[in-house]
C-alpha cells in the first residue's frame, strides 16, 4: 500500500469513530470558550485600571492601552491550554487503542511497511489537531473583537503577530499530536500513554517548580518543557526570561521529533 493510500485508511478511521469528533469537538470548543473567557476577563481589567487612572489624572491610559492590546492579540491562542490536553489523548488513542484490540496486526498486514503505516497515522493527527487550533483560533479572534472593541482594543487580522499566532497555536496542537501519538506507540497501551503525556503537560512542571525553589540549577529547566515552550511559542511577546517564540517553537518540535523517532524504531523493532 501506498503512503497516501496509508493515510486515506488512517483518515477513514479515524473519522469513523464517534468518539474522535466528539473530542475533537471539544476540543475546537475549548479554543473558543477559554479566548471568550479570556476577553471578558482582559476587558473587566482594562476598565478596572482605566477607570483607577482616571482617578490619578489619566496620564498613564495611553501606556495601559497598549499594553492591554498586546495581551488582546494573544486571545485567539489562549485555548491551547486547555486543547493541548484532549488533543494529546486522541493522540493516544489512536494508535493505543489498534494494540489494546489487536487491530495493529490487521493494519500492519495492511501496511507492511510500519514506519510507513506510523507516519500516516502522525499526518492524519497531526492535521486533524492543526486544523482544530487554527479554526478555534480564527473564531476566538472574530468573537472577540465585537467584546474589545468598546474599550479600544480591537485588532485587524493583519496586526502585528496575529496570523503568526493562530498559525502557532495550530502547529502546537499538531506537534502536540505527534507527542502524544509517539507515547501511544512506545507504550502500546491507551491508559498508561494518556497518563503519561498529561503527566508531562501538567505534573512534570509543577515538580520542576519544586526543584527550581530547592536549587537554582532546575532554575531554566522548566523553560524546556513543552508546556513552557509551547506559550511562549504561541505568544505575542514573550517576557525576557523566556524563550523566544521561534525557541519555543523549536523546543516542542524536538520533544515531538525524539519522541517519534523512539515510536518508529520500536514499532518497526518489536513484535505486533
Amino acid at each position: 500500500m501506498t503512503f497516501l493510500r496509508a493515510v486515506h485508511a488512517e483518515w477513514l478511521k479515524l473519522t469513523s469513530l464517534r468518539s474522535s469528533y466528539i473530542i475533537l469537538t471539544i476540543s475546537l470548543v475549548c479554543m473558543v470558550g477559554v479566548g471568550l473567557l479570556s476577553t471578558f476577563a482582559l476587558t473587566a481589567m482594562v476598565s478596572g485600571f482605566i477607570a483607577i487612572d482616571a482617578e490619578q489624572g489619566g496620564a498613564g491610559q495611553q501606556s495601559l492601552v497598549d499594553e492591554f492590546g498586546i495581551m488582546a492579540r494573544e486571545v485567539p491562542a489562549a485555548g491551547t491550554v486547555i486543547a493541548q490536553f484532549l488533543v494529546a489523548s486522541l493522540a493516544v488513542m489512536q494508535i493505543g487503542s489498534e494494540y489494546g484490540t489487536r487491530m495493529i496486526t490487521t493494519t500492519l498486514i495492511a501496511v507492511p511497511r510500519r514506519i510507513t503505516a506510523v507516519l500516516a497515522k502522525t499526518l492524519v493527527i497531526a492535521g486533524s489537531a492543526f486544523a482544530v487550533g487554527v479554526v478555534g483560533a480564527l473564531i476566538s479572534y472574530a468573537v472577540a473583537q465585537p467584546l474589545l472593541e468598546p474599550h479600544g482594543l480591537n485588532y485587524p487580522l493583519i496586526a502585528d503577530g496575529v496570523i503568526r499566532g493562530i498559525i502557532s497555536a495550530g502547529a502546537y496542537l499538531a506537534l502536540i499530536a505527534v507527542l502524544g501519538l509517539s507515547i501511544g506507540a512506545l507504550l502500546r497501551n491507551s491508559a498508561g500513554g494518556i497518563v503519561t503525556i498529561l503527566g508531562i503537560l501538567t505534573i512534570l512542571p509543577i515538580l520542576v517548580a519544586i526543584l527550581s525553589g530547592l536549587n537554582d540549577s532546575f532554575k531554566d529547566l522548566g523553560l524546556f518543557l513543552p508546556t513552557s515552550a509551547g506559550m511562549d511559542m504561541v505568544a505575542i511577546r514573550t517576557a525576557q526570561d523566556h524563550l523566544t517564540q521561534v525557541q519555543g517553537g523549536l523546543v516542542v518540535l524536538a520533544w515531538a521529533a525524539v519522541a517519534l523517532a523512539g515510536a518508529l524504531v520500536t514499532v518497526k523493532r518489536r513484535d505486533a
